[in-house]
């Protein structure tokens, strides 16, 4: 089985300097070397080793055709020769845009079962049922149909990818796109015994600021089993839906890539790199060092191309 600890750090560098002092670093988490690299093979693995250990044989997931969680996952699957049945709800519009994540999962071999989000428990009950009666053991990554349980396991692989950025340096504030706010209760859960706790800013993708706490906290909750009373910063003036982003995000995918040769994508990355900037302006940062987190996803780059 593939395990992330094989391939060492990613690189962590300073980025650039304003003239306010403030120094931007960058974490390359796009850089991870498997699958296109990005959070997701963090948390991708922590799902596997557990389905594994709990004696299941076929992954179930959730996920939009841009989700880089279901690359990963039907990735990990196809090395393993594991079945995986992916449930992928259309766009709040009804659409079915296609995507080169969902592209890579019928690569890699996946059962995608498509539905609505109006009737997403349903069809996870259909599936899991018709797994059954085959004879299989269905792992739902999300725990039940409407979603609830098994919330420690994906909050484990930043928990513990917080040494590894500790290791690296010290910051005063750490920035980051906030989709499902796994990462972000995982750098929470990693850092609460530490002396030194920079302020960690998760940038909403597509939640409100109110929905997004409440799932971050519910995820810190199942991790340590308690409300650890972190501070849970989160920003959702940036956020225009799942996937949908408009010119200044457009801007800032070209601009990051033609000056540092970077690619970021219009779904998560680029959000938080134009939020993580204007903030730095509007609310007159000064000398501060800041690290960016690059959760990658490099399929989605070239999504933002089209």
């Amino acid at each position: 089985m593939m395990k992330l600890e094989t391939f060492g750090a990613t690189p962590l560098y300073l980025l650039d300097t304003d003239d306010s002092g403030n120094q931007f670093f960058i974490k390359r988490e796009d850089m991870l070397p498997y699958s296109f690299g990005g959070n997701k093979a963090r948390i991708g693995a922590e799902y596997l080793a557990d389905m594994l250990e709990s004696g299941c044989n076929h992954m179930v997931a959730y996920g939009n055709a841009r989700s880089n969680l279901c690359r990963v996952l039907s990735n990990l699957c196809a090395g393993e020769r594991l079945p995986i049945t992916i449930i992928t709800p259309a766009d709040d519009d009804g659409e079915r845009r296609e995507a080169f994540n969902g592209k890579l999962c019928e690569l890699f071999g996946a059962n995608i079962v498509p539905c609505f989000k109006t009737n997403v428990a349903e069809t996870v009950d259909q599936v899991l049922d018709a797994i059954r009666q085959k004879g299989g053991k269905p792992y739902y990554i999300y725990g039940d149909r409407t979603g609830q349980g098994n919330r420690a396991v994906p909050v484990r692989a930043y928990q513990k990818a917080w040494a590894e950025i500790r290791a690296q340096g010290t910051f005063d504030k750490i920035v980051l796109a906030l989709g499902t706010g796994m990462t972000q209760a995982g750098l929470l859960c990693g850092m609460k015994d530490d002396e030194h706790k920079p302020e960690v800013m998760g940038i909403s993708i597509a939640r409100d600021e109110e929905s997004a706490r409440r799932h971050i906290l519910s995820y810190i909750t199942a991790c340590a089993g308690e409300d650890i009373g972190a501070d849970i910063r989160i920003c959702d003036r940036f956020r225009a839906g799942y996937g949908v982003y408009g010119d200044a995000i457009t801007d800032c995918i070209h601009q990051v890539m033609v000056k540092y040769g970077i690619p970021l994508d219009g779904t998560y990355t680029a959000k938080a790199f134009h939020g993580m900037m204007t903030l730095a302006k509007e609310e007159n940062w000064q000398g501060q060092k800041v690290l960016f987190i690059h959760t990658g996803g490099t399929p989605l780059f070239f999504d933002s191309q089209r």
